[in-house]
């Protein structure tokens, strides 16, 4: 036998209980054999000659895949690189590779009146998996909201399985699949897609395939509405995202802004700032950034103003703690111009009604302070006892009156608030109409008093 040592030697042992018709002629039952790639594979094909000794082999021939591949009768045949024809008729082969995986019949001509008999063997050759990834360049773009289609094709010995990862974090799929499709729905959905083929033989196999996601302009800013007065410095920003890249126009009301030392864009990554220094009159009025790339717009509207912004009651029921018919608010305002008046307004609150009580104004004069914040404090008299209150307030400089405050709610002596009361509630100016945001646990039963308060002040305030 050729020299083997230190490799491993697959035998096929000889089954005595089988009963088909290849056990009554060989000696040896048909067999799959699975080797690791470089081990010795050693197929059998010898005759049961037991019963009868005038049924000898005359010549041996092999076959793989229906080609011959050795012929003990033709001595002129070269055999493959690696393969041995034993004088029994086996066929050993020395460091199997994977080209060798496939079906081989061995089949042995006898003399007459026997006729040839043939036994089919199998070799697996079991190797590492490798992966083929699509596209073959691992790199694929498609808009936002377009289907996408990626896969990695597996080979090796036994098929291996396919999982997945995105941006390294394992994807939970319902089953192992060599194609994922789905809809680019977000452009989150970007990053790195990395297929692994396993198969038990050796390490997996990897490869990564880089989804981009291309999409229009999509807008944000942290600030819609900024204050400021004559002769400030002020910045107006907007964040957009976009691929590829959106051009960036600023506008006030519909026409382009005329850009100068005093008037300047600036960029910082996805940040775009209009900043204006030495802020005239003339600059108040309402800005779009507007960004456009070859997928389409996107804008947002940011209003510069020299009214006051909304005030901010601070919380005092310490200083309340046994009032009755009284209780003293604190406020304070943000103006870079002095304040000229506030309109406090204050009614009982009642929860899930449709008919809410009347509210009451009061005018309230300011006190000479510097800003720009500016701080005042007023006792409401004449309130009834064990009830809770809500007010809001507005305030004028010379610019106009401010967008209404945060709604506050307070309770005289003996009343309690809980949680849903001390909500807070926004109210906020839009194209002359008071939009009323309420948390979502108040929203549904205190919608019905907020706009009847909306129709009721809302000529008052514009």
């Amino acid at each position: 036998m050729a020299n083997c040592e230190g490799l491993f030697l697959v035998l096929v042992v000889v089954i005595s209980s089988c009963v088909g018709d290849d056990m009554i002629e060989f000696n040896s039952p048909p067999t799959t054999v699975k080797a690791k790639e470089n081990n010795t594979v050693l197929l059998p094909c010898y005759l049961n000659t037991l019963s009868n000794d005038a049924a000898y082999a005359k010549s041996v021939r092999w076959y793989k895949n229906e080609d011959l591949i050795a012929d003990s009768a033709n001595e002129s045949m070269a055999l493959p690189d690696r393969h041995i024809l034993w004088e029994n008729g086996s066929l050993e082969i020395l460091y199997v590779q994977p080209e060798e995986t496939g079906e081989y019949i061995c089949e042995i001509e006898r003399p007459e009146p026997w006729g040839p008999v043939r036994q089919k063997h199998a070799i697996e050759v079991m190797h590492p998996p490798s992966v083929e990834p699509f596209p073959p360049n691992g790199f694929l773009q498609v808009k936002l909201g377009e289907e996408v289609k990626i896969s990695c094709k597996g080979e090796g010995i036994p098929y291996p399985i396919i999982t997945w990862t995105v941006k390294g974090e394992e994807m939970k799929l319902i089953n192992h699949r060599e194609i994922l499709k789905f809809t680019a729905s977000d452009r989150q959905m970007a990053g790195v897609y990395e297929c692994i083929a396993s198969n038990g033989v050796g390490e997996p196999a990897k490869a990564s395939i880089e989804l981009n996601i291309i999409y229009p302009p999509e807008m944000m800013t942290t600030r819609s509405w900024i204050h400021t007065a004559p002769g400030h410095r002020v910045q107006i920003d907007c964040k957009v995202s976009a691929d590829p890249q959106a051009t960036i126009t600023w506008l006030k009301g519909e026409v382009p802004v005329h850009l100068d030392t005093r008037v300047v864009p600036m960029v910082d990554g996805d940040k775009n700032t209009l900043l204006i220094r030495n802020v005239q009159r003339s600059d108040f009025g309402i800005y779009t950034c507007r960004a456009i790339n070859e997928l389409g717009q996107g804008e947002i509207t940011i209003q510069l103003s020299g009214v006051p912004n909304p005030g901010v009651f601070k919380r005092t029921e310490d200083k309340n703690t046994n009032s009755k018919t009284s209780y003293t608010l604190i406020w304070e305002v943000d103006s870079y111009t002095p304040i000229i008046e506030y309109n406090l307004w204050f009614r009982p609150y009642k929860a899930r009604t449709t008919h809410p009580p009347n509210w009451t104004k009061l005018t309230i004069p300011t006190e000479h302070s510097s800003g720009p914040v500016y701080s005042k404090s007023y006792t409401i008299r004449g309130l009834k006892e064990r009830t809770v209150y809500e007010a809001l307030l507005v305030s004028r400089n010379r610019y106009g009156w401010s967008k209404p405050s945060p709604i506050l709610r307070f309770a005289t002596a003996g009343a309690e608030l809980n949680e849903e009361m001390i909500t807070t509630v926004q109210v906020n100016l839009q194209k002359n109409v008071y939009a009323l945001q309420t948390s979502t646990s108040t929203k549904s039963c205190c919608m019905g008093m907020y706009i009847f308060f909306m129709f009721n002040v809302i000529k008052l305030f514009v």
